[in-house]
């Protein structure tokens, strides 16, 4: 049986033993995964956290404040990065919905490699979840290592370490756990990436 309170308290002390002394960076969406993963590792280490908001040119300037406005209540440092421009040069003719993704996805990560040497983060909180893991292992993501693939963040080189907390929940159990820790309703219920890229693709086409 899944008991947030307990999953939070084992969670807790792992990342503590995991990250020590070091300084963990994790790029913040929106969504609960992301969130959560941020929240849990801030109770760990407290300030040596660092929420980076990617913005992207596609979010409204308000989501981006709200997002920001969130995480600063909750006592983490959050540095926001404007990489509009970028996106859109990217993404710039890019139609076809796994294009998009790639397309995407290398821009994002593009930006958060570069981002991570500027603070020089021993290492990366990803907000990967039991059902990200079933969806690499058929195929229908990128791979699990996904830095290295890409070759952006070369963990090897840069002596990064990637942390995965929500690793091992289950979608009702993500859930379940944002409730417990009372994450907003938008957290939750926030547009998971391949529909946001869905009505990318619907507003490039019309």
């Amino acid at each position: 049986m899944f008991i947030p309170e307990r999953f939070v308290e084992e969670q807790v002390r792992d990342l503590q033993r995991k990250l020590g002394t070091g300084k963990a960076v994790i790029a913040v969406t929106g969504g609960v995964d992301t969130t959560l993963a941020a929240v849990l590792t801030q109770r760990a280490i407290g300030k040596r956290t660092l929420a980076i908001l990617i913005a992207d040119g596609l979010m409204r300037g308000e989501e981006v404040a709200r997002i920001s406005g969130f995480l600063k209540r909750s006592a983490m440092q959050v540095r926001t990065v404007d990489a509009a421009k970028e996106f859109e040069n990217a993404l710039n003719g890019v139609t076809e919905r796994e294009e998009l993704r790639r397309v995407y996805q290398n821009a994002f990560y593009s930006v958060l490699g570069r981002v991570m040497h500027e603070e020089k983060a021993e290492y990366l909180v990803q907000g990967t979840t039991a059902a990200d893991v079933v969806r690499t292992e058929e195929g229908n993501e990128l791979p699990d290592d996904i830095f290295e693939e890409i070759r952006l963040i070369d963990s090897r080189r840069d002596g990064l370490t990637i942390v995965e907390p929500l690793r091992k929940l289950n979608k009702h159990e993500v859930i379940k756990l944002a409730m417990s820790l009372g994450l907003p309703p938008e957290f939750v219920d926030r547009q998971p990436f391949p529909v946001v890229l869905d009505t990318l693709r619907e507003s490039l086409v019309k």
